[in-house]
């Protein structure tokens, strides 16, 4: 409980306190079945009460609001969520058992929120995260961003303060629906104990339909333990499930008039490409996009978002593009005369210099989101429409043109120019990649931190399941990794869940072994550990003339072990071995695959693999920010003959 009691007040103080409560009304604290347990003094409400103002012959089948709203989450379909428990939250804990719902319980808030996330983007369905009021809210706004950025459908829920102490600045009080209403779909505040039903429905519709995002359900603590009344003091139990009106309209299939013009562009193209991102994943149109592709005969490239949504060794797979996407993928769509974008942003990191990216192709763009249309990138046809129905349409009715020698040509784009793994002795971060991606057929669930090892995971790991490698891609999380690995586990519990992460991402969460732990959730967290903030230090060495300024994160106390070995700091073994999990080290590359073989044995056994790798290591291919795909770099070398800082743009 984040509740907290000031130990040095003083005896006036003391005194005064008691004086003023001695005019309040007295607590109801009683324990007996079917009585209050109320915990502040309340002030009910004409639509809401204290069992005590319930009729008595009401008061044995009665719900308070806290039950209410667990029955209204099991009516969505939820039987577990992920939470922190709190002052203003516990009337919801108290409930949740009763009504079958499991609380998997994090050790940190934002840990619930990306938990949600991992369990919404590998199953689908609507992730749930349950927090207090106050710092325990606020602590869920990292989570709730991300999932805005990256379209993830999950429901907060935060408790709060009893409604008559908002806006008084009351012990962990905040105003949260003010500070989510930006980066959620919508934020409620429930101001009665019979609305709980309508919110709870709409909220979910929300979270889930056309463009999927985070909504937020405040709730305060008197809502959470009233019982619904009429006027006379008659229990008024709210329809469960509410009936409500659609919350947004529904995105219908593509018109014909577009579909005539989509197919004739598709006709008489000679260089297309499909360029595809989140929006087939979250629509769950793989398999339809393959058939367009084949039908087709064209080239696909993805977004990070989009990774497994079309088969890595397909002979039209082109893999993911941009800032540190394939060479030829690059290539690809900037020499492309015609562009079909389906479930895409056109985000700077895919871009670069947008004025320059696809100058010369005509663009198709569909989107469910009518906001995303022409917004980054003006497009010669944007067409809003139903991903699944517009698929489905171009399938049946698109007829290709003679695309054979541009197949050819990106062909030999791929042959020349494959993402490198050095051959070296060395331990590098391609190969450790390369090689679980080997031995795990591609087909684990891998989840991501934020920095180099996300850019070598998303050129080395040929994941082939959708839904199977779930990535902060636009906001970036560092520490995503490992939560979101917990819920995504919890959500596919039969699947082998892998977190790739950095050192110094993982850092950030890795208090969630705890979870892993208590929980028995059987994730496996392999850290790609080079003792650096490696992205920052790579830009450092690029833009900032070598000047590494807060980017190691070795001890700078203690250089050298006494055996002579680099000293590894922190030590992630002995923390994971604090927290009851599993841990060992490897340096060497001749060691790698039989640690892999161990991590792997048993997948519901937690698991942290540390692998020191190289230590300065680049990501290679880059695209400076703000540059074009001409102005790649490829290695080492490449930057030292043809990068000056001044290219590499402000939007790192």
């Amino acid at each position: 409980m984040k509740d907290s009691t000031p130990s040095d007040q003083s005896a006036s103080a003391a005194s005064a306190t008691a004086a003023d409560a001695a005019t309040r009304p007295l607590l109801v604290t009683t324990d007996t079945d079917g009585a209050d347990d109320i915990t502040y003094d309340d002030i009910p409400t004409i639509l809401g009460a204290p069992l005590s103002e319930i009729q008595e012959e009401d008061r044995v089948h009665a719900l308070r609001g806290a039950q209410i709203l667990a029955r209204c989450l099991t009516l969505e379909g939820v039987d577990v969520l992920f939470g922190y428990p709190g002052g203003a939250n516990l009337e919801i804990f108290d409930v949740l058992q009763e009504y079958g719902i499991r609380c998997i319980r994090v050790e940190h808030e934002q840990g619930a929120a990306h938990a949600a996330e991992g369990f919404a983007r590998a199953t689908g369905k609507v992730g749930v995260c349950l927090a207090t009021s106050g710092p325990g809210a606020t602590n869920l706004v990292t989570g709730i961003a991300d999932a805005n950025s990256d379209s993830i459908p999950i429901v907060a829920i935060t408790g709060n303060v009893p409604s008559h102490l908002l806006g008084k600045n009351a012990f962990q009080e905040v105003d949260i629906v003010a500070i989510t209403t930006p980066i959620t779909k919508k934020s409620f505040l429930i101001d009665s104990v019979a609305n709980i039903p309508t919110v709870v429905r709409q909220a979910f519709a929300l979270a889930a339909g056309n463009r999927p995002g985070p909504v937020l359900i405040d709730i305060p603590k008197d809502i959470q333990q009233h019982y619904p009344r009429n006027p006379e003091g008659r229990y008024t139990p709210p329809r469960m499930p509410a009936e409500i009106a659609p919350p947004e309209p529904p995105v219908g299939p593509i018109s014909p008039s577009q579909l005539e013009v989509c197919c004739q562009l598709l006709r008489t193209a000679r260089r297309p490409i499909l360029y595809v991102g989140g929006g087939v994943t979250s629509s769950d149109t793989a398999p339809l996009l393959v058939q367009l592709a084949e039908k087709l005969g064209c080239p696909v490239t993805t977004t990070i978002m989009g990774l497994g949504v079309f088969p890595p060794d397909h002979p039209l797979a082109l893999h993911a593009l941009g800032m540190h996407g394939a060479k030829y993928a690059n290539v690809a769509i900037n020499e492309a005369d015609l562009v079909l974008a389906v479930g895409v942003r056109f985000d700077d990191r895919v871009t670069g210099k947008v004025s320059e990216f696809i100058k010369h192709g005509t663009i198709i763009h569909i989107d469910v989101d009518r906001a995303e249309l022409n917004k980054n990138k003006p497009v010669t046809l944007p067409i809003r429409a139903d991903l699944r129905q517009a698929l489905q349409q171009l399938v049946e009715a698109a007829q290709p043109g003679d695309y054979t020698d541009w197949v050819r040509y990106v062909t030999d784009l791929k042959e020349r120019y494959p993402f490198q793994v050095a051959e070296t002795r060395e331990l590098t971060p391609q190969y450790a990649i390369a090689l679980l991606s080997q031995m795990t057929n591609g087909d684990a669930l891998v989840t991501l931190g934020v920095g180099q090892h996300q850019m070598w995971a998303m050129q080395h790991y040929q994941g082939r399941r959708p839904r199977s490698f779930l990535s902060s891609s636009g906001f970036g999380t560092m520490g995503f990794g490992l939560p979101a690995a917990i819920g995504a586990k919890v959500g596919c519990p039969e699947r082998m869940v892998i977190d790739i992460d950095g050192d110094g991402s993982l850092n950030m969460t890795i208090h969630e072994l705890s979870t892993c732990h208590r929980y028995g959730i059987g994730v496996k967290v392999v850290v790609i550990n080079n003792q650096w903030l490696g992205m920052v230090r790579q830009w450092q060495d690029m833009i900032y003339k070598g000047r590494r300024a807060e980017s190691s994160l070795s001890d700078p106390v203690t250089a050298v072990k006494r055996d002579g070995e680099a000293d590894i700091y922190p030590d992630f073994l002995t923390i994971a071995r604090g927290y009851r999990v599993t841990a060992e080290r490897v340096s060497r590359q001749e060691d790698l695959r039989a640690a892999y073989e161990r991590m792997l044995a048993d997948p519901d056994e937690p698991y942290v693999l540390d692998i020191i790798v190289r230590p300065e290591e680049n990501v290679y291919p880059m695209i400076p920010a703000g540059a074009t795909y001409q102005d790649i770099i490829m290695s080492d070398d490449d930057l030292a003959h043809r990068t000056h800082p001044n290219k590499q743009g402000s939007n790192i």
